[in-house]
């Protein structure tokens, strides 16, 4: 039992100073990507929003061109987007109030395409 006592503070100890690091270096690093809007576009209702956005998360790594669908009065968050993720630029279109429509470039790349995102069903359309 002495013997175990040590090592279980020490691995305690490495434990916290491993949380506290990664916590810190969340914290350091979460800033430096950043969201810019390009368009927002309410559902036909309004109660829902579509938010096409240029993140950047400085210079390690290229711009994308992003979109999440959020609820309204909701505000985007300094996050990548809920829905769509490509490289290139791409154009939105509320189909209805519960279908969104996604064109994008055929020759771009793609990251994430979600076809179903906060009760709105997504379709993509390649040009």
């Amino acid at each position: 039992m002495k013997r175990f006592k040590p090592l279980l503070i020490t691995t305690l100890i490495i434990i916290s100073i491993f949380m506290v690091g990664k916590y810190t270096l969340d914290s350091i690093f979460e800033d430096m990507c950043g969201n810019e809007i390009i368009q927002e576009v309410p559902s036909p209702s309004g109660e829902k929003v579509a938010y096409i956005f240029n993140r950047d998360c400085g210079a390690t790594t290229g711009v994308s061109f992003q979109l999440s669908i959020m609820d309204k009065g909701d505000d985007l968050p300094n996050k990548s987007g809920n829905t769509f993720v490509a490289e290139g630029d791409f154009t939105i279109e509320w189909v209805s109030e519960k279908i969104l429509s996604v064109k994008y470039r055929k020759s771009s790349e793609t990251y994430e395409m979600d076809k179903r995102v906060n009760g709105i069903k997504v379709e993509y359309v390649s040009e």
